[in-house]
């Protein structure tokens, strides 16, 4: 197995510590430890440093409330973004399986967006059957960026199926409905668009909807 920075365990470690000043400074270092290895033909070290940071993402928080369980939420919340930095297949496993603590699922959803691999592309899929309408809406954005009969079927699903969350959202499916046209989906995003005028959504979803369909 390739060799990584041997201090990159000890950053990890840093970067849920109590004092800030040494939490930054561990996080600093692996950022610049990720962004030295991303040069080309750094491929096999780029993929045990992703390797590295998803165990130690994925590991179980301590549990109990307080200062220290925020610190451990701040530090997945690094590793996820530092792995946004390493889009490779190797990445991918850890992020999906992040998707399931809610305190660090929005950045892995970041993460996975700027992972143009396969298995990014499943984890986000599989992301749109997840609790709440806003996070919901943010894999649609995210999987509207990509390409694939899967994910053109995935996006008309979330646009026609009545007891989704997503359409119960009225930001959410102003954002859907926006995703939709963008792909080239207008006859979904119409109707969508006009479920919202008819509805009881506030206002600026409402006028979101009515720029959409060329009404003034």
């Amino acid at each position: 197995m390739p060799l990584i920075n041997p201090a990159v365990t000890q950053w990890i470690r840093q970067m849920a510590d109590s004092d800030q000043v040494v939490a930054y400074h561990a996080y600093q270092c692996l950022q610049e430890e990720v962004f030295h290895v991303s040069r080309p033909g750094e491929e096999t070290t780029q993929t045990a440093l992703a390797t590295a940071l998803g165990e130690a993402l994925v590991a179980q928080a301590k549990p109990g409330p307080g200062a220290r369980s925020r610190r451990a939420a701040s530090s997945r919340n690094n590793l996820a973004r530092l792995l946004s930095y390493l889009p490779l297949e190797a990445a991918a496993p850890y992020l999906a399986r992040a998707l399931n603590d809610l305190e660090v699922r929005e950045m892995a959803r970041q993460a996975l967006e700027s992972n143009p691999t396969e298995r990014a592309t499943g984890a986000l899929l599989t992301a749109l059957d997840a609790a709440g309408p806003a996070f919901c809406a943010g894999v649609i954005n995210s999987l509207a960026k990509r390409t694939g009969e899967r994910v053109a079927a995935a996006l008309r699903r979330a646009a026609e199926d009545r007891q989704s969350q997503v359409r119960m959202a009225h930001r959410a499916r102003a954002r859907l409905a926006e995703t939709l046209r963008a792909t080239g989906n207008q006859p979904a995003a119409h109707r969508i668009c006009n479920a919202i005028l008819s509805s009881h959504a506030p206002e600026p979803q409402k006028k979101a909807a009515r720029l959409a369909l060329g009404m003034s």
